[in-house]
């Protein structure tokens, strides 16, 4: 019978793991548990007693389920308890760009949030495995077993730092890589949801196992990056800058893996507590609690310390970013507007770095779609004065004055005829009537009709056709992108469509 035999099994192999439970419960003082050799044989043996009952069906099974569900819970905890433990080991090591004090306070407080859990877990491991009559065989363990021992001082450096290639693109692809996981960590919308005492409504809509899953891969990436290809280098030697970009990179994975496991928990296992499987499983960790560990202490100083490192990595791009200008013809329908302002500002934004806009005397920030919406109005202005420079389509207009001002509205609309014909003036509304519009006392001909012009470009009824150009100047790689939109119509065709964006500029879809 599978049920007899998996009882055998458990009581053959299981006293590893019910030793760790039994010296769990036994010991003195936190620090018998919270070491990583107690964790680390901890979250080994839970491991395996788990897989050995989902091999062999527990986790559909009535009776074994909530016995599964508690060995689960041993495995998670450990694990995120491993985390927490790196961080108040490497935390005093690390030049952090926040006051460390309070993080410092944070973890021992976790700490012993953590080592109550685990205990409590552990008592319920023995109180279930002697329910399901598996022989609970304890060894005697001793602390020396698990005490970590601790020397002073370190080797003796002798490995050289060496010179590298394309370092300085490497220091500004890392930290651009940084900048672009801004979007992907939503920690406004977890910091909002404690603000408002809504926590139960962040986990899983703000914040769920498999984003956290992405994003401590990205971060993981980071960190192998940074260890490839600029560790011991001489650029790290020459620039500590990239060092603390390195140590924040790292907090931030380590304390990603705890809110990870965490989640997992919470979603896997305490959602589905009122299943009815699961209603005789007594949960280790309250569903408050569990919220509290991930949202008030993982994801807030994941956000304290990705905050802190944004002006580190921005510094980074300005240091080694290489400052070019490019002249680009500024949009055909309607210049800077909505779409392709917004495009531009999200190539600038992805890579971090500073870009300004000129035009004349005039400077706007690249990187607000309102900086450059402004320049829309001297865009105009600069139109206006290119048709009023233009004599012989405006000769008609020489033959008027007010003793014939019936004769206006036709000349004036001949006049915007044959610029259309001369494809100076492009046309995007039928409707060009003059009703309404009257030229003011003292105006001449050619005066109205500049005004005329600036009424019905501010309306965009029609646009002028001519060949501004705009220069942007900052980093090379956003100029480079910024060229490849230009040239694909910043996102539109000559009548404001929208057309597919350069396969070469993927972020932009996202």
């Amino acid at each position: 019978m599978i049920e007899e035999s998996l009882r055998e099994m458990l009581s053959a192999n299981g006293d590893k793991l019910f030793s760790l439970c039994r010296y769990a419960i036994n010991v003195e003082s936190k620090e018998q548990v919270l070491n990583r050799k107690f964790l680390g044989r901890l979250h080994l043996e839970s491991e395996w007693m788990e897989e050995t009952l989902d091999r062999h069906g527990a986790i559909h099974n009535f009776s074994w389920l909530p016995f599964r569900e508690v060995i689960a819970a041993e495995k998670i905890f450990s694990s995120a308890c491993l985390d927490l433990l790196f961080l108040e080991n490497i935390e005093p090591n690390y030049k952090l760009l926040r006051e460390e004090s309070e993080f410092t306070k944070a973890i021992d407080r976790n700490l012993d949030i953590f080592f109550a859990i685990l205990v409590k877990i552990s008592k319920e491991i023995l109180h279930l495995g002697k329910k399901h009559s598996i022989d609970i065989v304890i060894t005697d363990l001793d602390y020396g077993m698990f005490k970590e021992e601790f020397i002073m001082g370190k080797l003796k450096t002798t490995r050289k730092s060496h010179r590298g290639e394309n370092l300085h693109n490497k220091a500004i692809y890392l930290a651009t890589s940084f900048l672009n996981l801004s979007p992907e960590v939503h920690i406004i919308e977890t910091l909002h949801c404690i603000k408002d005492r809504n926590i139960k409504d962040c986990i899983p809509d703000h914040i769920n196992e498999e984003k956290l899953r992405f994003l401590k891969a990205r971060f993981h990436n980071l960190q192998s990056t940074y260890d490839t290809y600029l560790s011991k280098t001489d650029l790290e030697k020459e620039d500590k800058d990239l060092l603390v970009l390195r140590e924040h990179i790292s907090i931030i994975y380590h304390l990603l893996c705890s809110a990870t496991e965490l989640s997992h928990y919470y979603e896997r296992h305490i959602l589905n507590a009122g299943h009815r499987f699961l209603k005789k499983a007594r949960l280790p960790v309250n569903k408050e609690l569990n919220m509290e560990m991930i949202i008030g202490f993982d994801m807030y100083y994941i956000n304290q310390y990705f905050t802190a490192a944004k002006t580190l990595c921005k510094e980074i791009i300005k240091k080694y970013a290489k400052i070019a200008e490019i002249a680009l013809p500024i949009p055909e329908y309607r210049g800077f507007h909505v779409r392709p302002s917004t495009l531009i500002s999200k190539i600038v934004l992805h890579y971090g770095s500073d870009v300004t806009m000129l035009l004349g005397d005039e400077a706007y920030d690249a990187s607000s779609p309102l900086e450059l919406f402004r320049v829309n109005e001297k865009i105009n202005s600069e139109k206006r004065k290119y048709i009023n420079k233009l004599s012989k389509p405006l000769a008609p207009l020489d033959e008027l004055n007010k003793s014939n001002l019936e004769e206006w509205p036709k000349k004036i609309q001949l006049v915007m005829l044959d610029l259309m014909g001369s494809k100076k003036i492009i046309l995007y509304e039928n409707n060009l009537s003059l009703e309404g519009v009257t030229p003011e006392e003292g105006e001449t001909p050619k005066e109205f009709f500049k005004r005329l012009l600036a009424i019905f470009l501010a309306s965009g009824k029609i646009d002028i056709h001519s060949d501004i150009k705009v220069t942007f100047r900052g980093d090379k790689r956003v100029l480079e992108d910024l060229k490849i939109l230009a040239d694909n119509g910043y996102g539109e065709d000559k009548y404001g469509n929208n057309i597919i964006l350069p396969q070469e500029l993927p972020y932009l879809r996202r």
